[in-house]
């Protein structure tokens, strides 16, 4: 029973944050795309390679970019007390055809 306890308490501390970045005025023509990165003890180490939108989105511009901790991401995550040992979170992107 106290683990049940400890594993819904767990799961109460776990929070969702939002990063979104937008590239001029949005399109309806877009191709989403999503992935996850990997980091890991606190964020002081990155495990994932940085996320090169130019690389992702080929010959199209990139149209927005929303850097999320999702519930998902949030129980994917391992937390050994106060140190969050393994930290992913969810990169969503969207590419479009050039407007210039």
């Amino acid at each position: 029973m106290k683990k049940i306890l400890l594993v819904l308490f767990c799961l109460f501390l776990v929070s969702c944050s939002t990063m979104n970045f937008v590239n001029g005025p949005k399109m309806s023509d877009t191709v989403i795309r999503e992935q996850w990165h990997h980091l890991a003890f606190n964020g002081l180490i990155e495990v994932s390679v940085p996320m090169d939108v130019t690389y992702n989105c080929a010959d199209q511009q990139w149209d927005s970019i929303t850097v999320e901790r999702t519930f998902l991401n949030g129980i994917a995550s391992s937390t050994w007390p106060y140190v969050a040992i393994y930290s992913p979170w969810t990169i969503v992107y969207e590419c479009r055809e050039s407007i210039d």
